[in-house]
């Protein structure tokens, strides 16, 4: 079996283009791993950027080509509804609207790559769509049915003016320590 040039290509940017997510994943939430995205960035290029593939890894090529327009839209969109969700900062509607206005922006460009379906898929569909939010809801009430039941712990008493010297005392010996070379 004779693996063609343009096929290991894709295959190779295939794998860096995983390769490169799973280390953006790595590290604290608020702090990626730096070299995560020029990866992903490169995976991509190698993939898509090449003479024309053999057959198998066509599909693949056309296939990630087609759903760049709803991948886009759906990143900016959810990154733009959780910058606007009353998380962690107060709620900013203009931004929830105009990213819900790209997340619906993602379904419309998706279902248009989407070949004609029949009545029967569509059905297939809507119901593993509703089977796993109904999973999803059970398992959402089992957690907040656990956690309203856990009875609470009362608030621990401050520090006695002993442990306030130890524990400072220990902090400033590993902060001095850690200030040396």
């Amino acid at each position: 079996m004779v693996v063609s040039l343009a096929a290991a290509q894709v295959w190779a940017g295939f794998c860096l283009f995983g390769i490169g997510f799973a280390m953006h994943r790595t590290g604290p939430a608020f702090k990626r791993h730096p070299a995560g995205a020029p990866v992903v960035l490169l995976g991509l290029a190698i993939m898509l950027l090449h003479s024309e593939p053999p057959s198998p890894e066509s599909l693949l090529v056309q296939a990630a080509t087609d759903a760049v327009p709803w991948i886009v839209s759906a990143a900016i969109g959810i990154s733009l509804v959780l910058s606007g969700a009353p998380i962690y900062s107060n709620r900013k509607p203009l931004i929830l609207l105009v990213g819900w206005a790209f997340i619906l922006a993602a379904w419309y460009f998706m279902l248009g790559i989407l070949p004609d379906l029949t009545l029967t898929e569509i059905l297939s569909w809507l119901g593993s769509i509703l089977g796993a939010a109904l999973a999803i809801a059970v398992f959402a009430q089992s957690v907040r049915y656990t956690e309203s039941k856990t009875p609470t712990e009362p608030e621990s008493t401050p520090l006695s003016e002993k442990e306030r010297k130890y524990v400072q005392s220990v902090l400033k010996r590993h902060l001095e320590a850690s200030d040396e070379p």
